[in-house]
């Protein structure tokens, strides 16, 4: 009896085995998909800039305030959606996120006015900032501590491939059409991406009759799991959660590295196109395409670094971030210098996208998790993500200003003081590891 008791114990967990890691990576592939989704809605701005400007006669001043209403909303938005994540789940806080998104991006396509689209792109970034926070929190629900520098090496591929197949669809988009079918168009395509996030996403493993995180692990390696996290079903008040993000300064210390980190990669994400246009006198649809070997080597990037993080140091992302930080220094400084040259131009380019995205994830992604808990993982990345979006917004203006005063090269000093002040502060967190 007790050999037949123990072939069905074993036979049940085989199951839960089976049922759990399918569900895995039917969460990974739908969230994956959904992040990348996100950019359809968010890069076409950064392409059609460029054409507008030249439509309307507007300057760079001009369009400042409408990227940098999107940012400073994009920013707000991380404050509210991350809290709102953890205390009403993922999936409802993302359905409205993305259906907002939609409209406000069909609303864009038919608008001539500065004032209408600097209110339209705020909402948009409002509606955009539901993704980020609440993806951590879906994630960490279905993902532990040991596995996130190479799982989310991987996930966070998303946000390169979808400013790749975004950019590039935006560039062919205008190239066959008008700025306005860049709008309505991929607002079309985020629909589609929603009904597949609705169809196949999960809060946690418990929602799809699953048995939690923390039971799973310890049903695999069939003892208490060393690192031991939240139970689930652990109710846990808001006003606690934001005590547990606020009070921990590893967390501050990723917001404001993330501060100067993602000042630095939205000013390309939003600022590469027209720079390439007007200085170096590319058509728009080939400064869309060019721009793409940014994200593109950020690809390769963001897998580098994840896999750094866990096999060369434990699981440590503050060596990693200081390394390819340097890198990126050195890069920009070159790219100042070399951006005409059919070679080293795209060369130092990749080089900054290699390093300036490795870093970002570590960053706003797996360390988020990290020195997050489960319960309070979307509070965390939010609030991370907050803090650096509030330098993505500062790109708005201070590079329209710099660029329009001072130079482009001028831009570019900019940029590698903002990664210097980057450094120092992840130099802090080398010896860093996060226990959730």
């Amino acid at each position: 009896m007790a050999i037949i008791a123990r072939s069905t114990s074993t036979t049940f967990e085989f199951q839960i085995h089976k049922a759990f890691q399918s569900w895995r990576y039917r969460i990974f592939g739908v969230m994956w998909l959904l992040y990348a989704g996100y950019y359809l809605c968010r890069k076409n701005y950064a392409v059609a800039q460029p054409v507008f400007m030249k439509e309307f006669g507007w300057h760079e001043h001009d369009v400042g305030i409408i990227i940098s209403s999107y940012l400073t909303m994009y920013a707000v938005g991380q404050f509210i959606s991350g809290p709102l994540g953890d205390r009403f789940g993922a999936r409802k806080i993302i359905a409205v996120g993305l259906s907002l998104s939609v409209a406000a991006n069909i609303l864009f396509s038919q608008s001539s006015s500065i004032l209408l689209m600097t209110v339209l792109m705020g909402i948009n970034g409002l509606a955009q900032s539901t993704g980020w926070s609440s993806s951590m929190k879906t994630m960490s629900n279905w993902f532990s501590i040991n596995e996130r520098g190479r799982m989310m090496a991987w996930w966070a591929t998303n946000y390169q491939v979808g400013d790749v197949v975004a950019t590039g669809f935006a560039a062919f988009i205008i190239g066959f059409a008008s700025w306005r079918e860049a709008f309505w168009i991929p607002a079309i395509g985020l629909t589609v991406v929603g009904g597949v996030f609705l169809w196949g996403q999960r809060n946690r493993p418990e929602d799809a009759g699953l048995p939690g995180l923390t039971e799973y692990l310890k049903l695999e390696s069939n003892k208490e799991n060393k690192n031991s996290e939240p139970s689930a079903e652990e109710e846990t008040s808001l006003t606690k959660i934001l005590k547990e993000v606020l009070w921990n300064k590893y967390i501050w210390n990723l917001g404001f590295s993330y501060f100067f980190l993602k000042l630095v990669r939205y000013t390309f994400l939003f600022w590469l196109s027209t720079y390439l246009v007007q200085i170096l006198g590319f058509r728009a649809d080939k400064a869309g395409y060019m721009s793409i070997i940014f994200p593109f080597a950020g690809f390769l990037g963001t897998i580098a670094a994840g896999y750094s993080s866990d096999k060369f140091f434990s699981a440590r992302r503050g060596p990693v971030s200081v390394i390819m930080l340097i890198i990126l220094f050195i890069s920009i400084y070159a790219y100042s210098l070399f951006a005409a040259s059919p070679i080293l131009g795209p060369l130092a380019l990749g080089f900054i996208g290699f390093c300036t995205f490795g870093p970002d994830t570590l960053i706003s992604a797996t360390a988020a998790m990290d020195f997050g808990s489960r319960k309070a993982s979307s509070t965390a990345a939010g609030f991370i993500n907050g803090l650096g979006s509030i330098g993505a917004a500062l790109s708005g203006v201070l590079v329209a200003w710099i660029s329009v005063e001072f130079g482009w090269s001028e831009v570019f000093y900019f940029l590698m003081a903002a990664t210097v002040a980057c450094i120092v502060l992840q130099i802090f967190m080398w010896n860093a590891r996060g226990t959730n």
